[in-house]
């Protein structure tokens, strides 16, 4: 008897169990998720001066004879910086220098002649008018008139060919200034000269080197303001909008170097482009290019990689 009791106690033992889990499932099954809220996304960037740095390569091929400047130093725009050869193109502007100035001279020479013959052509009509008149009168011989009709047509004929020489002579003045300047185009490109003002970062040629116009030489920051430029990754690129804030810290830590706000956002997503681990690296995802002004970059070196928290929460809530 007593056994009987003992399993009847233990059937019902397991069925309170089974009710009570299919409870537990059930509330489980009722219960709403609770979805994580991202205020927060974060981009790998760079910093770069607002007008990005340039790469300066010398405008024609050369052999380095002087470097003026050195790194850090501020140039503004103009500024010599690396000299190269130009022994050969100082020689040609000397030499038509002293072509175009004996030209110049000869032009002066050429235009005194004319305009005295363009007062012995004046006199010579006047004398001639003269003499039809008193042709006329009977008292002077016609052949008096025909040697001052003659004597007109020679000046004349002078003063023609003299202002075709005056022409030529200008046209071959023109010639030469053009030549010159060509020259002078020629010898000034043997000097690099910075197009911008800014600051020198990098130089990478030594006095006595040979440099071509594929080759960077200087590396100039413009002066102007710091940017960090980062990209998004495309699964929270929508999120990302100007005017929102963001925070500069070094990659793996939480310490804020600067603060800044998103000035730009691309429009377009593209392929990572401002880090990869290996050249050729196959990614499928994509980036959207953000902007960020910051407000005290003097932490930051240029071309530092960074990671760019930008703060998502007030679009979220929209």
């Amino acid at each position: 008897m007593k056994k009987r009791y003992a399993i009847i106690a233990a059937l019902l033992s397991v069925l309170c169990s089974c009710g009570s889990k299919e409870v537990t499932n059930a509330d489980a099954l009722t219960k709403p998720a609770v979805a994580s809220v991202v205020s927060q996304v974060v981009g790998i960037g760079k910093i770069e001066p607002e007008n990005s740095i340039i790469q300066l390569s010398a405008p024609v091929n050369g052999i380095v004879v002087s470097i003026l400047k050195s790194e850090n130093d501020t140039v503004s725009a103009g500024t010599p910086i690396i000299e190269l050869d130009s022994r050969l193109e100082e020689a040609k502007v000397t030499q038509l220098t002293a072509e175009l100035n004996t030209q110049l001279n000869q032009l002066k020479a050429d235009e005194a002649g004319l305009g005295e013959y363009e007062a012995k052509c004046s006199n010579a009509v006047s004398e001639l008018q003269c003499l039809q008149r008193l042709l006329g009168k009977g008292a002077e011989t016609q052949q008096v008139v025909d040697d001052a009709n003659t004597n007109l047509k020679t000046l004349q004929s002078n003063l023609k060919r003299l202002q075709a020489g005056i022409a030529a002579s200008r046209s071959r003045v023109a010639q030469s200034q053009a030549a010159l300047n060509t020259a002078l185009i020629e010898r000034d490109q043997k000097t690099i000269k910075s197009p911008v003002a800014g600051k020198i970062l990098e130089l990478t040629t030594l006095a006595g080197s040979s440099v071509d116009t594929k080759q960077s030489v200087v590396q100039i920051s413009p002066l102007g303001r710091t940017i960090a430029i980062c990209e998004i990754d495309e699964l929270f690129a929508d999120k990302v909008a100007v005017g929102q804030k963001a925070w500069i810290r070094n990659v793996g830590s939480t310490d804020t170097l600067s603060a800044g706000v998103v000035y730009t956002a691309f429009s377009f997503l593209k392929k990572k482009s401002l880090f990869t681990d290996q050249a050729g690296e196959k990614e499928d995802r994509r980036v959207r290019t953000v902007k960020i002004m910051l407000d005290q970059p003097d932490k930051l070196l240029l071309n530092a990689r960074v990671e760019c928290v930008i703060d998502i929460s007030g679009n979220l809530k929209k």
